[in-house]
């Protein structure tokens, strides 16, 4: 019984005490000058806010109390932070290697200091950026000597801090230069300069492309020591992929050296604009071609060096695309050529005889040495076309009548004609002939003859006694050297021979003659009669 007495007394003071408490803010609003109601308001600055790229950086945050008095007379009890605690739980791009710092207590007006410790990386960019600071506090948030109570909270707050990154490098990349062009590689000189105050000593450059590759990779260059405004060449090897486009390209290099107090640095990436060499061009024009179905002909035209270099080595291909135009030889190579020089180029073109006569696509492709002297690089492709004409022999018989009559030898001169683009030479002639005809002088032969040029043949042709007065025809067919030097014979062709009657044929020929024998034989035997009938 005395244990549940004692029970019920302590509840019955707990709930007096709970009540006392909870009845403290209304007993303060209704006693002014008996409680005091505040709190602190802090704020994070950082007056000095820049960092240098690539560098180990300290933070000195300053956190200042600027406390808020609501009620009473006691504000210095319910201004003041205790155990205040400063943490960055956002760093941004930065690395932080410190972590929470206590700072103690910071009565109002007051400013601690918060020692932070970041790495700032070697890539990023200058410019803003922002933190989120953490500060964690505990204080009084109202206080009370009326009924001698004090109320406490803690707060935890954030805060956004900018820091400024600054690319202080006293090193500049200046006068970068090239003639190295897309698709091949070479040398590319850079000049270092000290734009700072100080010496800088050991200095040491890693120096790498964007669309365009250095060194494999990175260029790793030694420069030694740079008085101020003191600048250096160093060349770098530099390779271009055929892919990427002309104009500017970016470089950049990060340098480490030593201070005048021996502090190895190491700078933000320093960037600066690379103009590649332009690319060599070339120009197709006047394409001009002989070709007919069935026969060798030429594909020629003019090709012009449109700069900026000298060419020296350049060779043109040409790709038929059609199969029934066969080039043997499909590389050509060019003469040396100054920019702007034009020079001309021929293709000996065979046209199949199955070909049908119309137009045909080329594409034309240049190789040529880049700058480099190393690289092949390739301008192109160009495309043109070409016709094929229909199938055309390739001489032209004069037409001017020949004859011969029966039982007699004639001889005769036959024109032709050169009707190919091109000079044929060694040309024989040969003539055939079949009964009633026949020949002794069947062979003729021209040393050459030019696109249209012309010329006479002398043959002869003999006609039998019996043979029908009619046309009757003979034949021929040459063999010639094309200007490729190949060898051809050509198609047969013809030509009619008209035979004509013998000379005594009604009129002294051979039956005028049977005829006159019969006659005399008549009178004879009529003579014959006459001299029997009289005997």
């Amino acid at each position: 019984m005395q244990r549940k007495q004692i029970l019920l007394g302590s509840i019955i003071v707990l709930i007096l005490l709970a009540a006392g408490l909870a009845a403290i803010p209304s007993v303060l609003s209704q006693e002014v000058g008996e409680a005091t109601r505040g709190e602190p308001d802090l704020d994070i600055y950082l007056p000095d806010s820049e960092v240098d790229t690539g560098s180990e950086a300290v933070l000195e945050l300053q956190v200042q109390n600027d406390g808020k008095l609501e009620q009473g007379m006691q504000g210095d009890r319910v201004y003041t932070a205790r155990s205040t605690t400063v943490d960055i739980t956002d760093s941004g791009p930065f690395e932080v290697k410190s972590g929470e710092q206590a700072v103690g207590s910071i009565q109002d007006g007051m400013t601690q200091s918060a020692t932070m410790e970041i790495v700032v990386p070697n890539d990023i960019d200058p410019g803003s950026y922002d933190i989120t600071v953490e500060t964690s506090y505990s204080y009084d948030r109202i206080v009370s000597d009326h009924i001698n109570a004090i109320r406490q909270e803690s707060r935890t707050e954030t805060h956004d801090v900018t820091v400024v990154v600054t690319d202080n490098s006293p090193l500049l990349i200046e006068n970068a230069k090239t003639d190295v062009e897309p698709g091949s590689s070479g040398d590319a000189t850079l000049e270092i300069r000290n734009t700072g105050t100080e010496p800088v000593n050991e200095t040491h450059a890693s120096i790498s492309g964007s669309g365009i590759v250095v060194d494999g990779e990175t260029a790793e260059e030694h420069i030694g020591n740079l008085e101020p405004n003191e600048s250096t060449v160093v060349s770098v090897d530099i390779g271009v992929d055929d892919a990427v486009s002309e104009g500017t390209k970016s470089l950049q290099a990060t340098f480490t050296y030593r201070d005048t107090h021996g502090i190895e640095r190491e700078t933000a990436p320093t960037m600066t604009s690379l103009p590649l060499g332009k690319s060599q061009s070339f120009s197709i024009n006047n394409i001009v071609d002989t070709l007919s179905v069935g026969y060798d002909g030429h594909i020629g035209g003019e090709i012009t060096n449109e700069g900026p270099r000298a060419i020296d080595d350049a060779v043109l291909v040409v790709e038929p695309m059609s199969e029934t135009l066969y080039i043997e030889d499909t590389r050509y190579a060019l003469p040396p050529l100054e920019p702007g020089e034009t020079t001309t180029f021929t293709y000996p073109t065979d046209v199949s005889g199955q070909a049908d006569a119309g137009p045909r696509q080329l594409r034309f492709s240049i190789e040529y040495t880049g700058s480099s002297g190393e690289a092949t690089l390739e301008d192109g492709p160009f495309t043109d076309r070409v016709t094929v004409d229909e199938r055309t022999d390739e001489f032209a018989l004069g037409d001017d009548p020949i004859t011969v009559q029966q039982g007699d030898r004639t001889e005769f001169a036959l024109e032709i004609t050169n009707q190919r683009e091109e000079t044929l030479s060694n040309i024989d002639a040969q003539l055939y002939t079949d009964s009633p005809l026949s020949t002794v002088n069947d062979e003729a032969f021209v040393p050459a003859l030019e696109p249209g040029e012309s010329t006479e043949l002398t043959f002869d042709v003999a006609a039998s006694e019996s043979a029908p007065t009619e046309y009757h025809p003979v034949e021929l067919d040459f063999q010639y050297d094309t200007e490729r030097g190949d060898t051809v014979v050509s198609s047969v062709y013809q030509h009619p021979i008209e035979v004509m009657p013998g000379e005594d044929d009604d009129s002294g020929g051979i039956t005028g003659t049977v005829v006159g024998i019969m006659a005399l034989l008549s009178v004879a035997g009529l003579g014959v009669g006459m001299w029997w009938r009289r005997t």
